[in-house]
């Protein structure tokens, strides 16, 4: 069935273009400030189920390496099984390999922890690369790996508070090498919703006014058009995704976050909420990330308990 949601930012193929943009941070000016959107940088220990994917061929036996190769996050939610995002693991369209990966574990720090090598990988099959709909994936590791899960929110859970983290692009336009965490808050899919589609109509009339002039069309008429389309435009969230961020901006997931968690308390243990999947932001912003009124979108782990317990078992 054809799908009834307006498009989504394009994923920014995280697998080839993330450990370009480390690579070059890493020689213009070495080491990273750990400074994500409004968040800090997390204990040591504690989130004992994040993972980092690192592209196999930027590796070398230098831990340092390992900085450069990460391109996404993800979670452990059972000994031999890492929950990511369904864009992770497609590179232009195709599912990438075991072999061109490996699945860092147990640590905080880039430059440290455990390299484990992934067995097989598992990409919703109803996947889209327009929509962002069904942005989920499985990693099924070549061994057990001896940290503690994340819980799952296969219930639901009526939470308002949330955390995420990861690896990815901070406020300051550089990339961490230490986990960061920042606080943020679980809103109704019709304020995101609402927030992302204003981006799109102003986006809408800028490019009916520019084409109109080339053709002698005022701009208050070319403004009419688009207000009458503007109104057209589809939701862009579909039930399989939820919403978290800040009305003021500041604090979100952005580049390289991609596949993580967004983790809450529910009775007294972190539980995985979402998978860190799109998000969108002015057409003129130079990130697409932290922006007033507009909040990160995730994938729903509560739409896909029969399709992750099909897969592992659990």
């Amino acid at each position: 069935m054809a799908s009834t949601t307006a498009f989504a930012q394009a994923a920014p193929n995280p697998f080839d273009s993330v450990p370009k943009l480390r690579a070059v941070q890493q020689a213009e000016r070495g080491d990273s400030t750990d400074r994500v959107f409004g968040g800090k940088q997390a204990d040591a220990g504690e989130y004992p189920f994040q993972v980092a994917m690192l592209r196999a061929d930027s590796l070398s036996d230098d831990p340092e390496s390992q900085y450069n190769a990460e391109f996404c996050g993800g979670s452990l939610i059972a000994p031999n099984w890492v929950l990511t995002a369904a864009h992770c693991m497609s590179d232009y369209g195709e599912t990438v390999s075991p072999e061109s990966f490996v699945v860092l574990t147990g640590t905080t720090d880039l430059m440290a922890g455990k390299r484990v090598v992934p067995k097989a990988v598992f990409v919703h099959e109803n996947y889209d690369d327009w929509t962002m709909d069904n942005d989920i994936a499985l990693v099924e590791l070549s061994e057990a790996v001896d940290l503690a899960p994340v819980a799952l929110d296969l219930d639901a859970a009526a939470v308002d508070k949330a955390v995420v983290i990861g690896w990815g692009l901070a406020e300051d336009g550089e990339y961490p090498r230490h986990l960061l965490e920042s606080d943020i808050e679980v809103v109704p899919n019709a304020e995101c919703n609402t927030g992302i589609k204003v981006i799109y109509a102003k986006s809408l009339r800028e490019s009916l006014t520019n084409l109109g002039s080339q053709y002698g069309i005022s701009a208050e008429a070319s403004e009419r058009v688009g207000d009458e389309l503007a109104t057209q435009i589809a939701n862009p969230l579909t039930e399989n995704m939820l919403c978290a961020g800040v009305k003021a901006g500041g604090r979100d997931s952005c580049y390289g976050d991609s596949g993580g968690p967004l983790v809450a308390t529910v009775n007294g243990r972190a539980t995985q909420l979402g998978i860190v999947s799109w998000g969108e932001g002015p057409a003129d912003a130079d990130v697409k990330c932290g922006h007033k009124d507009v909040y990160g979108v995730y994938a729903r782990v509560s739409s896909y308990k029969d399709w992750i317990a099909g897969h592992t078992g659990n």
